[in-house]
């Protein structure tokens, strides 16, 4: 997601993507086919005070009730494609990171809910870490700018029906599936809405803004408030403004849009993309009428969250709000954000039945706590962590990040290389990224240019679907500055 340098900017991938990655080499503990299926744990849908899960209402309780969570096919899209192939079911694809809170949200709070495991009588489910080599052709062909994102994939024809980037409830999730498999199975026809809504997914999956945009100005021309993915339609359309570079038309239709956006996620979320497109323009009416309109949504939002939102979503919208009034001055609000984020999470992670969920809130309780001034909290929280998970990168690497705000380089580095040794691909050159900073920052000039050199080569090893190269031409510059080479590295 490309973005300028900006706070907002940088918390909008904070929040949205959180994920964001690339490709891996597979880490010791990394699955084998015979392994790698998901069976998701014992949590559900999320009630408006805790993480714990709420009861299945209505006539299906009981049924949903005694329903064991879904089964995902993990790391293995082949095989997932050919058995929903076989059995003329849609492919649901959950494409993840490790890092990624909001995946871990979704993959703990969420996805395990009950409610969902009727609809395996439709779809086969998988789940794909975008790091890993295996996922590299997948990206290559349905891209991605938000982590994490859900797709439904017609596995005869290898077609994006529905595409839904970010977080949501099970019931948002249960209705986003079944419509996808209504256009699937043509009970959708190309009149219903729906239809049109499935070919603007598709579109953005093959990151086409223009097709999408226009898709998205069909189907809202043709439907009216009542139409329940409406919601839908008008984040699709600010994301492709977005992601067209039309800031200016996305900060005014996201200031005429942020009230009607309903859901557990999606307002804070596309408060979130208004804001980002805000920050990208000059000072002017337009600016300023969409960070007002998008802080008076936040404000309501964390005033009175969506019931089905889970801590996640709102410990988000309180970032997002602390942002905006930390960049605009207010550092007493974004105090006040602050301690109340981290109070909601600090309380789902005491209730958190294993340390991987209560993982979920590691990256958002150590930046409130650096934020409060407390870090000494975040380092003990992330040790512990550490020794609690010794196989997973994310303690060590958030661990660095704490301690070297903290100006404790040699620790930060230490932690940094633990990370490093656990990594792999995308997200293993952003830890050696952060080496090579501690090392520049440290005074040493030979490890900073080898680390540098790593960074390229690997950027370099990415297949397509991985690769990025702002991150590898930046990799190259950085090299190049530390060689005394001017502003780029020569290509080897």
């Amino acid at each position: 997601m490309a973005r300028p340098r900006t706070w907002i900017s940088a918390l909008l991938f904070f929040v949205l993507a959180t994920g964001c990655g690339t490709a891996p080499t597979p880490g010791p503990d990394a699955p084998t086919t015979a392994e790698a299926v998901r069976t998701n744990g014992a949590a559900g849908l999320n009630d408006t005070k805790s993480g714990e899960p709420t009861k299945p209402e209505g006539a299906a309780a009981g049924k949903d009730a005694a329903a064991a969570p879904l089964v995902f096919i993990e790391d293995d899209l082949d095989g997932a494609m050919a058995r929903a192939r076989a059995e003329k079911k849609a492919l649901f694809v959950d494409a993840w990171a490790p890092w990624c809170h909001t995946c871990l949200s979704m993959k703990n709070y969420v996805l395990v809910d009950p409610a969902l495991r009727p609809l395996a009588d439709r779809v086969v489910f998988a789940a794909i870490d975008t790091d890993r080599p295996s996922s590299a052709a997948f990206l290559e062909r349905y891209k991605m700018t938000f982590w994490p994102t859900f797709f439904v994939i017609d596995p005869a024809k290898g077609d994006v029906v529905a595409y839904l980037p970010g977080a949501a409830s099970a019931r948002e999730m249960r209705g986003f599936i079944e419509d996808a498999v209504r256009v699937m199975d043509a009970s959708a026809p190309p009149s219903d809405p729906l239809y049109t809504l499935s070919q603007a997914s598709a579109a953005r999956a093959a990151g086409d803004h223009r097709k999408a945009l226009a898709l998205y100005d069909e189907l809202l021309a043709k439907v009216d408030a009542r139409w329940p993915r409406r919601d839908d339609a008008l984040a699709g359309k600010l994301s492709s403004l977005a992601g067209s570079g039309d800031v200016d038309g996305c900060a005014r239709f996201g200031a005429a849009h942020v009230d009607e956006i309903r859901g557990a996620a999606a307002p804070a979320d596309f408060a979130a993309v208004l804001l980002s497109c805000a920050s990208r323009l000059a000072k002017s009416s337009t600016q300023d009428q969409a960070r007002r309109k998008a802080m008076a949504r936040l404000e309501a939002l964390v005033a009175s969250p969506p019931p089905e939102s889970t801590v996640d979503d709102r410990a988000d919208a309180l970032a997002i709000l602390a942002g905006v009034k930390s960049e605009l001055g207010d550092a007493e609000g974004a105090r006040a954000a602050h301690e109340k984020r981290l109070v909601l999470m600090e309380k789902a992670a005491a209730e958190a039945k294993t340390p991987e969920i209560a993982a979920t809130y590691d990256y958002g309780r150590a930046i409130s706590y650096v934020a409060l001034g407390r870090g000494e909290e975040a380092v003990r929280m992330l040790e512990q962590r550490e020794r609690e998970m010794p196989k997973s990168y994310d303690p060590p690497a958030r661990l660095s990040s704490v301690l070297a705000k903290m100006g404790r380089l040699d620790a930060a580095l230490a932690a940094n290389g633990r990370a490093v040794a656990l990594s792999y691909g995308p997200r293993r050159l952003s830890y050696l990224k952060q080496r090579a900073d501690l090392q520049a920052k440290m005074g040493d000039k030979p490890g900073q240019i080898a680390t540098l050199r790593e960074e390229v080569a690997g950027h370099e090893a990415l297949g397509p679907g991985q690769r990025n190269e702002a991150a590898l031409a930046d990799a190259r510059r950085r090299l190049g500055e530390a060689l005394g080479e001017g502003s780029a590295a020569p290509k080897r």
